[in-house]
């Protein structure tokens, strides 16, 4: 398991979250849950209170809940994380792992939507107590969907077609046809 990189990825829920990084009892915290250590151990090398760690910890676990929708604790939060494919710097799709660095999903520059657009139409689109509710996974998920749209038309799908495929509305596909 690439530490770093889960640390990372945390720090940027985290971010998302609370407009806050981790600070560095937080990054201990999850170094030592990745590494399989108590409370007390990780309050020993920080120099604090067992208590306040846990306090800490039960804060940092209900952070990353609300941003990835699941409940999230000591017990399953490496198991979680691997699961959702971030253990890596590599994401795992059916057991086969792809390194993405750059990648545009449109045929030529000028097809390609900025991210605001894409935004825009989430926003605008989502039933009022459902856009309350999209977590940072969904939100990421819903973008790629809409992304692709104008490769889709390419292949001559019609706006129907690409809805039902997606799992998006129709009117969500329309406002991304080019």
């Amino acid at each position: 398991m690439d530490v770093q990189a889960v640390l990372k990825y945390v720090d940027d829920l985290v971010f998302a979250q609370t407009g806050q990084h981790l600070d560095s009892l937080q990054v201990a915290i999850l170094k030592g849950v990745l590494n399989g250590k108590k409370y007390t151990h990780i309050s020993e090398e920080y120099h604090c209170s067992a208590g306040h760690t846990k306090d800490e910890a039960y804060q940092l676990w209900r952070i990353l809940s609300e941003a990835l929708g699941e409940d999230l604790n000591k017990s399953n939060f490496r198991a979680t994380i691997e699961r959702l494919g971030y253990a890596n710097s590599q994401y795992q799709i059916v057991g086969n792992p792809i390194q993405i660095s750059n990648l545009n999903l449109c045929a030529n520059p000028s097809q390609s939507y900025e991210t605001e657009n894409i935004e825009s139409i989430i926003e605008e689109t989502a039933i009022p107590y459902v856009k309350e509710s999209l977590t940072i996974l969904e939100r990421e998920r819903q973008k790629a969907k809409l992304e692709i749209i104008p490769n889709l038309v390419e292949l001559d799908l019609t706006a129907e077609q690409i809805a039902s495929t997606l799992g998006l509305s129709l009117e969500q596909v329309k406002k991304c046809i080019p």
